[in-house]
């Protein structure tokens, strides 16, 4: 078709689809949309004992990692445009080998071993259940189990938004594993209460282990001292930078909330992503009108400017862990929020 020719809009768009062309007036329909959208435990669960049992480390590329991505079937089945939450597991005597990466990570252990370790920058961090580790971008690492049980952790990156940047690279180690030149604990002794006076508070984020039995004392001396909790969030902590007291990467922040039995947070809404784990207990959550009922192990996403509130509707407390793209969204002076 010849553009003299083109009187239509559908003319239009077909003439410029020839040309690698598109109008600003079909972004709605080309562009798929972020829903909200429930994994339940029971299926992560099975997927990834079923690969443990079939998938070998040699099956696993140059990266070595079995590991579990769940999929938004409203964006076509590919993963969230900003942040992944996927789920890795690890046989005994088994190890991830080395690399490292520009895409930032976090580990929270779902269920640990004190005998499994994930190694970053030389330093052997215990994989207990709760704890979250962290593996700046750019940093050595490695995972070992030396226990006898299966270990499962979440796997937090920013990799959709490095990749999207053009900026991720991806370098193997020479060996299957690093050297443990450094001792268990080092990163919280000289990074924590304590840092070296060549430590001016500079913004890089270091390796740390944010242990569970400190962030539950912590949420639990939260929960003692303010006798109501907050309408929208319940009893919420942000697993903070050591070196800045700012969130846990520049990219995306940790956090982690309490909502006592029988809590229905406010509806409200922020223009950022937040991939939640249920981490224990129960209850629901509605966004955009949808119902999500979660339980222990489960995961969901709530879109950016998605109207979501939770309820405890059990007769326990309920933990969710989370990972969010607000830091990089407030960065670029786009952050926004609106209880309603």
């Amino acid at each position: 078709m010849d553009i003299a020719d083109v009187g239509t809009i559908p003319d239009l768009n077909a003439w410029m689809a020839e040309h690698d062309l598109s109008g600003f007036w079909e972004r709605d329909t080309r562009q798929p949309r972020l829903e909200p959208h429930l994994w339940k435990w029971e299926h992560i669960h099975a997927a990834l004992m079923k690969a443990n049992d079939v998938v070998e480390m040699d099956d696993t590329g140059a990266t070595g990692r079995r590991t579990v991505n769940p999929r938004n079937p409203s964006l076509g089945g590919r993963g969230n445009p900003t942040l992944g939450l996927a789920i890795q597991c690890l046989r005994p005597g088994e190890v991830a080998k080395a690399h490292r990466h520009t895409m930032k990570a976090i580990r929270f252990v779902v269920k640990g071993d004190p005998k499994c370790y994930t190694i970053v920058d030389e330093e052997p961090m215990p994989m207990e259940d709760g704890d979250l580790l962290v593996t700046p971008g750019l940093s050595w690492h490695d995972h070992y189990n030396g226990g006898d049980e299966t270990v499962i952790w979440l796997d937090g990156v920013d990799a959709p938004l490095t990749h999207y940047l053009v900026k991720g690279i991806t370098e193997p180690y020479p060996g299957p594993q690093q050297p443990r030149r450094k001792p268990v604990g080092y990163s919280n002794l000289v990074m924590g209460y304590a840092k070296p006076t060549w430590l001016k508070g500079e913004r890089a984020t270091p390796p740390f282990r944010y242990k569970w039995t400190d962030t539950l004392a912590s949420l639990n001396a939260l929960k003692e001292a303010e006798t109501e909790p907050d309408p929208v969030d319940g009893y919420r902590l942000m697993y903070a930078n050591p070196l800045t007291g700012g969130p846990t990467f520049p990219t995306f922040a940790c956090e982690i909330q309490l909502v006592i039995p029988s809590q229905k947070t406010m509806a409200h809404r922020h223009n950022c992503t937040t991939i939640y784990h249920v981490f224990r207990g129960a209850g629901t959550t509605i966004a955009d009108g949808k119902r999500m009922e979660w339980s222990e192990g489960d995961q969901f996403v709530i879109p950016p400017m998605s109207t979501h509130q939770h309820e405890n509707d059990s007769g326990q407390d309920a933990i969710l862990f989370s990972i969010s793209d607000w830091p990089t969204t407030s960065a670029l002076g786009l952050y926004d929020e609106e209880v309603l």
